[in-house]
């Protein structure tokens, strides 16, 4: 991603002159660029110096930390206004020029202009072309100030956000693991994706803040100059409007915040389901899931309905408002006998439109963003005050320490007391002394944590030490400890590591076994710190290297996730590939090393994903290795490999002398190690040597076989070094597939240095051109049928009429009082003359009474204000129900599309369309439309009045309506194209947070934290660019539309000097602030349009996931019966299996049948389709031949028919949040005593033993249980569902001897009479099965009962059951006869 940054061109604006700043002429080429072709990420330019994403983050936070630091609570808007002061400020004089200077001269030129158009006028011509003059001139400079100051706005905007999200993102990584917990990713992704997009808006109305009011009191005094108390009258609306919409406001701002609460909870739903996609098509349960989404959706559309309706409100008052306002001065003037003449009404239309803009426009749209962007600032604050994982304390913390305790006591024996805790031994690497610790409790998701992790620590030469007051001094004794921990422990969860000591040697090779839930991998987490320790010190020196139990990879190409930031180096690099076993793999992965893997390693098996953690771990040249059971989730030949040349004493670990803690179910390496550690319940049961463990007949006994004399131990090697050979003539075989020869290698190294650039980009697909039919009429059809939209169509059009009817009595009356006036004058002026009462003179017309022409207007005035709700309300009704279907049809879209879609589709880019998308079409587009309507229909009233005032004025309108045409083609194109790049820039960003947060541990051990947040960097400035080039355009594209508005109103003016002479006033006064109220309006609803126009982007994104292409269902399913399967037959023929149209096969011609009620046991090295043959059988993707299951073709029945009938246990345990209950039985079929009974049989009832039961939480993925506890789960889920078959995939791989034992044996008793698919990497799972089928390269090499495939000289189940080691491999043959003999006695019955 750097790379791309640094290769931008560099951006014409930095060194753009005043003149092409201010007239925004340095983007022409790019529209040049933009309309002539599809622009592309390489089109963009770099980011300006001052935007970059690591320079504001540093900003920032140095002011946030300030703030934490100095006294009080620390206030993010404070740390944020001492960040941008400056920017700010630059802002403010440009908002004092352009409101108070130019806006309020403009009124007064206009007042001296119209002067000079009475009948009885005494402005000579000259004055009048200086009046008309002054008008334009400041027309011009308003165009100019306006443009930068929402330019610069944006900009501002941007940093704000560039800089808080650089510092959230800094602060994920420091996240302690209890409020990780409470904190779904997807919520993190939606703090980025929803709360910061905020600062963009909100700074171009921070001024209006300050400027409105101070507006408003200047305006009161001058209308009070002009019209005394009439003037007033006007204004006391417009004080009562103001306030309403400001409530409104408030409104707006108190939903948003419920809104984003729904839609946080909706959100990590679909995340959950996302992940856990290949489960719950497995379950076939799509349906609950389907439900508990529509429910989301519901309790979100709800709020979103209610601040629809609030917002109609407020859009109704910007059409009523200045024009209830002029009513009532009219009005007033009218009853208290002042002249209602030209010069006055139209002064006074202006000011008031100046103060509609700003006070209701501008002031009360900015309290609104305003309370919105702190509900934001709220949320984020809340983030950033999370707990965070305790550091090693600073060099100076010592100090501290010897302070606080310098205070009770002597101060030499603390000292004394802290040196024993923190010196270590030369020999030792991690020593732990009375270790308590727990993980915090799940908590519902939206409870806030407030708790401080209380560690005080030290560090001293490279040693680091964190002791608590508790262990330090002298604690209770150990009985009352007990006692107090009995009554905590009902408040609090158990502990997870008890009282744990141990010495971890240097150099030496450790073993830590223990049942399912013993604290294994709690043990290892609290030596990284990741699990905050209650009492007790852990001290270590030395780097660390940490695997993880799930193995974590990041989107990126497999080399990057070994090298993990570090420099290449050749020579360890090939050797840490060859001691990981991933040289095959690498032949077999289409571009070797630089193949991109998808999130979360789709391309990937799971043997795969475990080595590549591995390989990145051993890479590290690290001194303490942390290794939580990385052997579980490779075969026994890759598991031999990895512990033989990796982790075992000849490995390479061993080679380099480093300390290596493995946590391991496969016991028997173990006697290899040199000290042996059992942990039970979090405490430990026994440590030392794994022969002085075997002779004090500790349960190792059973799990070790006692057979160690040394003889057969130098077998061990001879025949570890033979197996593996062997395994590489195999692999060799495997690899001639790839077509690439190992001759090649060579060659690479000259491309080494260039070619550390992914092979493929993973950039997303744009959406053009994937909707069938116009995307507006997909949106309104989902909608509204003909009828409503007609019936919207005539609304829209009745409030415009009633609007610009209004406008146009305006001028009619003050024409009407200006000839009574004049008549009036008239006849004063010849009764002086001529006594005579004279008679009317002629040609006098006949005038309408003032009352007849208050009332007309009052009438016009209050029809604009019934109209417009009614036509609101009606239009949200639409809008909100069309987002309603188009979420439905999207999610029905998504959760029926085959999996391939989800191996190709990080999750980032799926939540993007649910959050970010939906968001936009949810709350922006109906906002967008409404205004852009609103505005553009009174664009053309303004236009059709100007136009009936002197019909001329359509020549100039028809040449600049022209180029107007033509400037909105060049920018839609160009925009079009800038705002699609800065969605797909934008997905990168979440994608990468995403995956951090889910490799936390791994990334803190390794250190890595500054090579991510670089990198994070680099994504945010690719986004940053695009979204800079996409604000420069539209302020470019707004000065330009400023421009033709400007010549108009150059052109209205003048017209009326040089051709009209006659013209008058009221007629002039009307053209003149009809042309000006133009200017502003005509950009922002041009913008509107584009931005309506922008926002169908989003809703076509939407019909995309619509209409992707599902499943294959049957065209006429077959109907089966409730009770099928009874028997449980498998019959596979000719079986072809690929991924997705046109991808290599993985089962070739695949053939075997399954008898019923056979145990299974299906063997294979890692990648010989021993998954893809589960796939296969659930189809979840392209299968070729047939697969019948009790005669009937899988392919005729429906996909949740067939899929409810097998039961599965995967092999990652998949737990979604809520309930237990609803983990089991999500359906609800069952009664509460079924669930138990099913926990009771896989020993988890203890588990559910607490208050809440089988309500008891269940946190996201299930991460408050161990893997093992979720596995059984997932046992008691099949026992549950209680299908004639069942396939158990790799189950038993994280799970310890015993509870391996407990479910191989529930497996015997509970499926006795079921068909059995087992996939297993250890080889005891399944030597005692009917039969065994050996997979390679996607076919079926060997098939036979255990005992018949041992005697296959050469055969490659033969060579699996040699690689476990002479002791191994005896018992299993052992059980092999036992088994075989078992079958020959039930014959020869």
């Amino acid at each position: 991603m750097e790379a791309i940054t640094r290769k931008l061109p560099p951006n014409p604006r930095q060194n753009a002159n005043i003149f092409s700043v201010l007239t925004f002429w340095w983007t022409i080429d790019l529209f040049r660029k933009g309309y002539s072709k599809v622009l592309e990420l390489q089109d963009l330019f770099r980011p300006l110096e001052v935007d970059k994403s690591d320079a504001l983050g540093d900003r920032l936070e140095k002011k946030w930390f300030e703030q934490q630091a100095g006294p009080g609570r620390p206030s993010l808007v404070k740390a944020i206004f001492k960040t941008f002061w400056r920017e700010y400020g630059l802002l403010g004089l440009i908002t004092i020029i352009n409101d108070i200077v130019i806006r309020l001269a403009q009124p007064i030129f206009l007042g001296w202009l119209l002067m000079y158009f009475r009948e009885d006028t005494e402005v000579s011509r000259e004055s009048a072309f200086y009046y008309a003059g002054a008008i334009v001139l400041l027309n011009a400079l308003s165009v100019i100030t306006i443009n930068q100051y929402v330019l610069g706005s944006f900009q501002n905007g941007m940093k704000v956000r560039i800089a808080v999200c650089s510092v959230i993102y800094r602060k994920a990584l420091r996240l302690s693991r209890t409020a990780l917990g409470d904190t779904a990713p997807g919520k993190v992704v939606n703090l980025l994706s929803n709360d910061v997009n905020r600062f963009d808006i909100v700074s171009v109305f921070l001024h209006s803040m300050w400027s409105a009011p101070l507006l408003a009191i200047i305006i009161g005094v001058l209308l009070y100059a002009e019209i005394g108390i009439a003037g007033l009258i006007g204004m006391i609306v417009i004080a009562i409007v103001t306030p309403i919409q400001s409530y409104t406001g408030k409104l707006t701002s108190r939903f948003r915040l419920q809104t984003a609460l729904r839609t946080d909870e909706r959100i990590r739903l679909m995340d959950e389901i996302i992940s856990g996609i290949q489960v719950i098509k497995m379950y076939a349960w799509e349906r609950p899931f389907a439900k508990l989404i529509s429910h989301a959706r519901r309790l979100e559309l709800k709020i979103v309905r209610k601040s629809a309706y609030v917002r109609g409100l407020y859009m109704t008052f910007l059409l009523f408002t200045t024009r209830m306002a002029l009513f009532c001065t009219m009005m007033a003037m009218a009853l208290l006998g002042d002249e209602i003449t030209a010069a006055r009404v139209f002064v006074i239309a202006t000011y008031y439109a100046i103060l509609a803009n700003t006070m209701s426009a501008m002031f009360v749209r900015g309290i609104a963003e305003i309370a919105e962007a702190m509900v934001a600032m709220r949320r984020l604050q809340k983030f950033l005050e999370y707990e965070e994982k305790v550091e090693e304390a600073l060099p100076d913390g010592k100090a501290k320490l010897l302070a606080e305790f310098g205070l009770n006591g002597d101060a030499g024996e603390k000292q004394k007391l802290i040196e024993s805790a923190s010196q270590l031994p030369a020999n030792v690497a991690v020593s732990m002394r009375g270790v308590t610790a727990r993980w915090g409790a799940v908590r519902r998701q939206d409870q806030p944590t407030g708790k401080k992790s209380d560690g005080n620590k030290e560090q001293r030469n490279g040693t680091a030490a964190v002791t608590t007051g508790e262990a330090t001094l002298p604690g209770p004794t150990e009985e009352d400890r007990w006692a107090m921990e009995e009554t905590e422990a009902a408040a609090q969860p158990p502990t997870t590591l008890a009282n744990v000591n141990i010495d971890f040697r240097k150099g030496i090779l450790i073993g830590v076994i223990g049942p399912v839930g013993a604290g294994k991998s709690s043990l290892l987490q609290a030596i990284l710190r990741e699990l905050p320790i209650e009492s007790g010190s852990i001290v270590s020196q030395g780097k660390f290297a940490y695997v993880s139990q799930e193995p974590w990879v990041f989107a990126g190409t497999v080399r990057q996730n070994i090298l993990f930031g570090q420099p290449m180096d050749k020579d360890r690099y090939d050797t840490v590939v060859r001691a990981c076993a991933l040289v095959t793999d690498f032949e077999q992965l289409p571009d070797g090393d630089r193949t991109m893997i998808g999130e979360r390693g789709a391309a990937l098996s799971g043997g795969q994903k475990a080595r590549i953690s591995l390989a990145r771990a051993v890479y590290r040249r690290a001194d303490v290795f942390l290794l939580d059971d990385p052997l579980s989730a490779v075969d026994a030949h890759v598991g031999k490999h990895l512990f033989d040349l990796c982790l075992g004493p000849q490995g390479k670990l061993g080679a380099w002398k480093t300390t290596r803690i493995l946590v391991t179910h496969q016991v028997h390496f173990l006697k290899k190690a040199d000290w042996v550690v059992v942990m039970s319940e979090g405490r430990v049961q026994a440590q030392g040597t794994p022969q002085d463990l075997s002779q004090s007949g500790i349960d190792f006994v059973e799990l070790v076989e006692k057979k160690s004399n040394e003889d057969e131990e130098s077998g061990v090697d001879g025949g570890g070094d033979g197996s593996v050979s062997a395994f590489d003539k195999r692999s060799r075989r495997d690899s001639r597939a790839s077509g690439r020869s190992v001759g090649s290698t060579s060659s690479l190294t000259e491309e080494e240095e260039r070619a550390d650039a992914p092979v493929q980009s993973n950039m997303e697909g744009t959406s053009r051109g994937t909707v069938q039919g116009s995307v507006l009429i997909n949106y309104i059809r989902s909608g509204a049928n003909s009828v409503i939209v007609m019936g919207l169509l005539v609304l829209f059009l009745a409030t415009q009429l009633a609007a610009s009817g209004a406008d146009y009595w305006v001028a009619f009356w003050t024409s009407q009082e200006e000839k009574r006036l004049f008549q009036a004058a008239h006849q004063n002026h010849s009764a002086v003359n001529d006594t005579v009462a004279a008679d009317p003179v002629e040609g006098e017309e006949y005038l309408l009474s003032t009352d007849l022409c208050m009332a007309i207007h009052g009438a016009l005035v209050s029809s604009i204000f019934v109209i417009a709700i009614i036509r609101s309300i009606s239009f949200y009704q639409t809008s909100v129900r069309a987002s309603q279907n188009l979420h439905d049809s999207m999610f029905n879209g998504c959760v029926s599309a085959p999996m391939r879609f989800y191996d190709t589709n990080p999750s980032g880019r799926i939540l993007n369309r649910f959050s970010k998308d939906m968001g936009s079409v949810d709350e922006l587009l109906p906002k967008a439309t409404l205004d852009a309507s609103q505005i553009i229909l009174s664009l053309i009233g303004t236009i059709v009045v100007t136009v009936i005032v002197n019909p001329m004025f359509l020549i100039p309108l028809g040449a600049l309506g022209i180029v107007f045409i033509f400037v909105r083609r060049i920018f839609l194109k160009t925009s079009k194209n800038i705002k699609r790049l800065e969605g797909i820039t934008r997905s990168p960003v979440f994608s990468h947070l995403a995956a951090s947060l889910a490799g936390l541990p791994t990334i803190r051990a390794f250190g890595a934290q500054n090579e991510l947040i670089r990198e994070f960097d680099a994504h945010q400035d690719i986004h940053t660019a695009s979204f800079y080039m996409f604000i420069t355009c539209s302020s470019a594209f707004g000065f330009a539309l400023d421009l033709l508005c400007l010549i108009f109103v150059f052109i209205v003016v003048f017209s009326f000097l040089v051709i009209e002479q006659a013209a008058f006033g009221d007629r002039v006064g009307l053209a003149i602030t009809q042309a000006m109220a133009l200017t502003g309006m005509m950009q922002w609803g041009i913008r509107q349009s584009a931005e309506v126009a922008n926002f169908m982007m989003s809703v076509e994104r939407l019909l995309e996931y619509r209409d992707l292409e599902s499943e294959r269902q049957p065209p006429k399913p077959q109907n089966t019966g409730a009770n099928w399967p009874e028997a449980g037959r498998i019959e596979f023929r000719n079986v072809t299996y690929r991924y997705f149209e046109g991808a290599t096969a993985v089962l070739k011609e695949l053939s075997f049948e399954i008898q019923p009620r056979e145990k299974i046991g299906i063997v294979g090295r890692t990648g010989a389709g021993k998954s893809s043959l589960i796939g296969a059988l659930f189809r979840l993707a392209q299968v070729e031949g047939e697969i019948l299951i009790d005669g009937v073709n899988t392919a005729n029945i429906m996909l949740e028919q067939l899929r409810s009938k097998v039961s599965i246990i995967p092999q990652d345990p998949v737990l979604f949040s809520g309930t237990l209950r609803r983990n089991l039985d999500p359906f609800e079929d069952f009664p509460d005593a079924a669930l138990w009974g099913a926990l009771e049989q896989v020993e988890l009832k203890e588990l559910a033993n607490t208050p809440a039961g089988l309500q008891m939480a269940v946190a996201a993925g299930g991460s408050n249980f161990s893997v093992g506890q979720r596995q059984l789960i997932c046992l008691a889920r099949a026992i549950l569902r209680n299908n004639r078959i069942l396939v158990l995939d790799e189950a038993t791989a994280n799970v310890d001897p015993n509870t391996d034992r407990l479910i191989q044996d529930t497996i015997r008793h509970k499926f006795a009479d079921c068909t059995v698919l087992t996939i297993a990497h250890r080889l005891n799972t399944i030597m005692d099965s009917d039969r065994v089928l050996v997979m390679d390269a996607g076919q079926a090499v060997e098939f036979g009962t255990p005992h018949e495939l041992l005697q296959l000289p050469l055969g490659i189940f033969q060579d699996m059951v040699r690689a476990t080691g002479p002791a191994e491999s005896g018992r299993l043959i052992q059980i092999a006869e036992q088994k075989h003999n078992a079958q020959q006695q039930l014959a020869a019955q």
